[in-house]
């Protein structure tokens, strides 16, 4: 078998629950054909290269599985039927992989560290927003930084020198 990887960018208004029916849709197709999906990882929200359709902004996701090479035509037509994927882009991660257990082993860890990852992150903003909550409460300003305009007026008067 082969190691697939599918990177595909949706709309970045997409829903939580649209994402999850994109992904049951993909699952879907690599059940019908006999894929072995390995993970899918959502990378987020990030900021498009160029403009695609009139979106600067777009939330990417990647879907690794394996296969023999068949589903592959049939994952981008779903993706390509989808009207909120922007783009898509399929490449082969490994032409042989002859430990699939193993393979399916490593992934699932990876993603299990990543879904970590992220719940550690989400946990952090939380906590920020709440201390910036409180902080504009109590009616405190965040810490300015200096100004640096000072510093180039004074340069400017040692080159009239």
């Amino acid at each position: 078998m082969r190691e697939f990887e599918t990177t595909f960018i949706v709309q970045p208004e997409i829903s939580d629950e649209g994402l999850q029916a994109i992904r049951a849709r993909l699952d879907g197709v690599l059940e019908r054909h006999g894929a072995v999906r390995l993970m899918c990882d959502d990378l987020g929200r990030k900021r498009l290269a160029y403009e695609i359709r009139r979106f600067q902004k777009g939330h990417y996701l990647e879907l690794h599985y394996l296969d023999g090479g068949p589903v592959v035509p049939e994952i981008e037509r779903a993706l390509r039927l989808d009207d909120s994927v922007l783009r898509f882009l399929t490449v082969q991660v490994s032409r042989h992989v002859e430990d699939i257990e193993k393979r399916k082993a490593e992934a699932a860890a990876l993603e299990e560290e990543r879904a970590r990852k992220a719940a550690e992150r989400a946990a952090r903003e939380v906590e920020e927003e709440a201390a910036r909550a409180a902080q504009e409460a109590r009616g405190d300003e965040p810490p300015r930084e200096p100004d640096r305009e000072d510093d180039s007026d004074s340069a400017d008067a040692d080159e009239e020198e």
